[in-house]
């Protein structure tokens, strides 16, 4: 129990670290739709390779959108030409950015083509599956990015209780180190591999000892990614 309530301390830690300026800025991102793509490119650039690497991407296709020309007949062409002159060299994240692209222009004026508003309204709504659903479809973001996108959603407008019980599963992003924190702590078998299990009982675990499953997962992720880090603070 004590070890589950200090994982969580360190999900704190994570937002007034790595969530400062987002939770400072929460207005901004939810009436501006470029800030708003800022936010989300900020969660689906960082896939399995280097961050310096996600962060040249992800800052080359935000500097492309700041200067084209947009509308719901935006010519794809176009914008596959100029991303790949401004450095977004990878194939799937310049199809990953227009996929989003589509999804920001299928939205109705009322959230004024922006998908942090888009996500915010139906979460209050009690339509977070909706929202993962179609996350997960975007080619190169899955499972594992559609639920950081939208734990960090919550936790920067302070959603956590507009969430039902099973919704806390699709703000549960698995990777390396929330699996072995969960393994550590006996919350699941070193043997389990797939990760609807580990949401669910990670998320069972921290129900029970009153804990919020959202800031026990980014707590897990702090831990495990920043533990050299986190020790020399400490010494």
């Amino acid at each position: 129990m004590d070890k589950i309530k200090s994982i969580e301390e360190y999900g704190r830690v994570y937002v007034s670290e790595n969530l400062k300026f987002q939770v400072g800025n929460r207005d901004l991102i939810y009436n501006d739709w470029h800030k708003s793509l800022d936010f989300i490119f900020s969660k689906v650039f960082y896939r399995g390779r280097r961050d310096e690497l996600s962060e040249r991407f992800m800052n080359a296709a935000l500097g492309t959108l700041k200067g084209f020309e947009l509308g719901k007949n935006y010519d794809k062409l176009l914008l596959e030409i100029r991303l790949k002159e401004n450095g977004v060299n990878n194939s799937a994240d310049r199809r990953m950015v227009a996929e989003i692209l589509d999804f920001v222009f299928s939205l109705s004026e009322t959230y004024k083509f922006n998908l942090v508003r888009y996500s915010v309204e139906k979460i209050k709504n009690g339509e977070i599956a909706e929202i993962f659903s179609e996350f997960d479809k975007i080619f190169a973001i899955g499972d594992k990015l559609a639920s950081f996108y939208l734990r960090d959603v919550v936790l920067v407008f302070k959603l956590e209780n507009n969430l039902k019980l099973e919704d806390f599963r699709y703000c549960q992003p698995i990777d390396t180190w929330v699996r072995q924190v969960a393994i550590r702590l006996g919350i699941i078998d070193q043997l389990e591999k797939k990760n609807e299990k580990i949401k669910l009982s990670i998320i069972n675990a921290c129900r029970k000892v009153n804990v919020s499953p959202l800031s026990f997962n980014a707590g897990a992720w702090m831990v495990g990614a920043k533990s050299f880090d986190l020790l020399i603070e400490r010494l």
